[in-house]
Order: structure tokens, then sequence, then C-alpha cells
């Protein structure tokens, strides 16, 4: 298999160690969605990361869509999700927010990576921030434990942690230690895995595609 994609992209990123963590080998095609968007374009036509092609050919995309496969095809000993109800909706609606929360701080990072000096909008700029804030507060408030739910680590677990590293890193204002103790040891806990270990955040590759973090 390979995996499309740069390892700042918390997609790409939470792709990679799931692959790591159901024993998946893969190799990597190290593409950039705005330094290299046309050849994106010809493996994805969204022109988004990641992509995984599989053996056959096939290109799966979204990293949902591609950890649902990977979950389903890997061995049972392995999974990552219930597959009764209503323990799997429950794991999945935490993962699903945690991806959520992904998505907004990127949004917000193309504010201040990728607009024209000047055409921020400020109010637009706010409403992200608040939809983070809110999220994180959300999910501060759900995790009790060690992980989100008895059983252990599971996609809900996955998906979080990759997105706090990511707020940590590009937006460390809004993702402070002091903010959100719990969600931070969480991340550091789950960046102890081995599978963690194997993906580390590309901050080289984030600058090689012009992305910086604000201070």
């Amino acid at each position: 298999m390979i995996l499309v994609g740069q390892f700042d992209s918390p997609f790409v990123r939470r792709v990679a160690i799931a692959l790591h963590h159901y024993g998946y080998p893969f190799e990597r095609r190290v593409l950039s969605v705005f330094k290299n968007f046309d050849a994106m374009l010809a493996i994805n036509p969204m022109g988004k990361v990641p992509s995984l092609i599989l053996d056959d050919g096939e290109v799966l995309f979204d990293s949902r869509a591609i950890i649902d496969y990977l979950d389903d095809t890997a061995p049972p000993e392995r999974t990552l999700a219930p597959t009764k109800q209503p323990e799997r909706r429950r794991v999945l609606q935490i993962e699903v927010v945690g991806v959520t929360l992904a998505e907004k701080i990127y949004e917000r990072g193309i504010e201040h990576n990728r607009r024209a000096p000047g055409t921020s909008d400020p109010a637009w700029r706010k409403r992200l921030e608040r939809q983070i804030c809110s999220t994180c507060e959300w999910l501060e408030d759900r995790l009790h434990g060690d992980w989100f739910f008895e059983a252990g680590f599971s996609r809900a677990d996955l998906a979080v942690a990759v997105a706090m590293q990511y707020l940590e890193r590009v937006l460390p204002m809004l993702g402070s230690v002091a903010r959100y103790p719990g969600l931070h040891a969480h991340r550091l806990r789950c960046e102890s895995r081995e599978a963690f270990n194997r993906v580390q955040d590309a901050r080289a590759e984030a600058v090689r595609s012009g992305w910086s973090p604000e201070t």
C-alpha cells in the first residue's frame, strides 16, 4: 500500500499511525496539496490528503473512510472500534469530534498562512477559535480516565490525540496545557505508544508547504 501525503497533516498522520497499529506495511508518497497540487489531483480528484493506494491499485479517500477499511480488514485483536451498538457509535462519535477539531484547526491555519495580507476576516477567525475551544472543552469533560472508554485505546483516542498535537503545534495559544490538562496528558499517553512514535509530526514538511505556527 502507498500512503499519499505529508505527516504535518493530522489526517495523514492519523492514517499512518493506524497502519502501524494494525501491522500493515506501507510506502509513503510525500506530496503537498499546495506544492504538488497537479500531482495530487491525478491521485485524488478533490486534491486532498490522505489517499491510500491499495495493492490492487484501488485508491481510498478521506481518513475516516480509510481507517474504517483498515479496521474492518485488520486482525480482530487489533481492531480499534467495537462492532456492536451502542458501544460502536459512542466510539465513532468521539472520533468524529476529534477529526472535526483537526479540520477547524486547519481552517484557522488557512487564515494565518494562506490569506493575502489584509483579507482575513476577524469575525471568521473568532468563530473558528470558538469552535476549537468549545470542542476541546466538550472533549475534556468526557475524558475520565486514561482512555475515553473503559475498553482501552480506540479510534476515539487516536483522533483526539492527533488533533491535540496539531493544535499545540500550530495554535499553541489555544491549546495550552493549563486550558486542557486532561487532553494534554491523554495526548502524551498516546504519543508514548509505538505506533505514534513511528509517525512523528514532520515540521520540515510543514515549512516546505509554507505553513508556520502562530505565536
